[in-house]
């Protein structure tokens, strides 16, 4: 693990880094165009609304490096919440393998500290193969279930 790296809750002062993150998440991941505008509402969104989740931020030698949005979804058959992961992202690829293990940590510590979280779910795009084989490997497992949508 390395030493100078900090993760932690992001605050609304991170917000324009964290739009400038997801473009360049989706044009590196899936090599997708998304307008800085829209995603930098849909940030603001966040912070304005709790209940639409939060995001880390990971930290090395005081530049972020890596950030990912964790949002909740409810079980009733488990009777508790999801921290649905909704994508790491990282720009230090030296470093990809430690500070990933560190934001999903982060992650599951502060999931196992609320009474009515049961477990942790990830989103990752079907084309992303280098993602999917990392995961893997920290130890989360691919469900039976897949995602359909519908956008309006």
């Amino acid at each position: 693990m390395l030493k100078e790296l900090i993760v932690r809750i992001a605050t609304r002062d991170d917000a324009t880094k964290i739009a400038e993150f997801n473009v360049l998440f989706a044009k590196e991941t899936i090599n997708k165009n998304i307008p800085l505008a829209l995603t930098t509402e849909g940030v603001h969104q966040v912070f304005a609304k709790f209940h639409n989740g939060f995001y880390l931020l990971a930290s090395l030698n005081e530049t972020i490096v890596g950030m990912t949005m964790i949002t909740r979804e409810w079980s009733d058959w488990s009777n508790g919440a999801f921290y649905c992961i909704q994508s790491i992202f990282v720009t230090d690829h030296k470093h990809e393998k430690e500070i990933h293990d560190a934001l999903l940590e982060k992650a599951k510590t502060l999931a196992k500290e609320h009474y009515d979280v049961c477990g942790i779910r990830l989103y990752v795009h079907k084309d992303d193969k280098e993602t999917q084989k990392m995961y893997e490997e920290l130890g989360l497992q691919k469900t039976p279930y897949r995602l359909f949508e519908e956008l309006f």
